[in-house]
């Protein structure tokens, strides 16, 4: 489980279908990615999953045509470096500023900084990275969990607006993503997730997002998340912050109507 602390209560984040320890020692449970529902609080999400059970061989060939061609030509001729980092607690500083910086340059909310320290806390988390002459390219972050692991985070060094260069860094992402396959499938792990689909594909960059993740085959799978309150300091802070959530949303949107 991994334990964050709130504001106003501790939360503790289950993954696919784990259970909660019997003392989980939290105000609050968030399930995520379960197959079921648990108590009242309770959305759907959309994902894309990658059987890992499968052969590499039979998991490369559900990749799309392009898709093979990219990762062939960056395994091939990119000179790329994997780094697959098991340990971040040295690298957090590194990915921060690393991903942060890309999401700046794409209008992007920033790390969860709280998040990344609490599931390194928890060893549940792993890094990995793609570089070309040791200049890092890729950086991905993942959440692990039984046997299923979960993409966090994902972020790319555009700082050369040069089509070549965007090209590669493309090409290194995906290549990326399958050597994360193969360390996965060969350290145990069934299940490989891809971070969640967007629903609505209105604009370029969501459709975009969802076409990249295509490419990859997999299955689209729609799970669960939960939120079950274990206290009596949950059970009286949930409802209290869903009225104010609901307040700020509608202050918000009379704002934007305003502008």
């Amino acid at each position: 489980m991994i334990r964050i602390r709130g504001k106003a209560a501790t939360y503790g984040d289950v993954w696919f279908d784990e259970e909660a320890p019997r003392d989980p020692g939290v105000d609050i449970i968030r399930y995520y990615c379960r197959h079921a529902p648990i108590g009242a609080r309770t959305v759907t999400s959309l994902s894309m999953v990658t059987d890992l059970d499968a052969s590499a061989d039979v998991i490369a060939d559900s990749f799309s045509k392009d898709c093979r061609y990219k990762i062939r030509r960056a395994d091939t001729k990119d000179g790329l470096a994997m780094e697959w980092i098991t340990d971040p607690a040295p690298r957090l500083e590194e990915f921060r500023e690393f991903f942060d910086a890309f999401a700046r340059q794409k209008a992007h909310e920033p790390c969860d900084s709280q998040w990344l320290e609490a599931a390194r806390d928890a060893r549940q988390l792993i890094f990995s990275t793609a570089s070309k002459e040791g200049e890092a390219l890729v950086w991905h972050a993942y959440l692990i969990s039984g046997k299923s692991a979960w993409l966090q985070y994902t972020g790319s060094c555009f700082r050369d607006k040069q089509n070549d260069y965007r090209a590669l860094v493309g090409r290194a992402n995906r290549w990326l993503h399958w050597k994360d396959m193969l360390h996965f499938k060969h350290s145990g792990m069934a299940r490989y997730d891809w971070g969640g689909l967007f629903e609505d594909e209105s604009s370029p960059e969501r459709a975009g997002i969802n076409a990249f993740k295509r490419s990859f085959g997999g299955r689209v799978e729609r799970t669960y998340k939960c939120m079950v309150p274990v206290t009596i300091k949950g059970r009286l802070y949930l409802p209290l912050r869903d009225v104010w959530r609901s307040r700020k949303s509608v202050l918000q949107a009379s704002s934007a109507a305003a502008a």
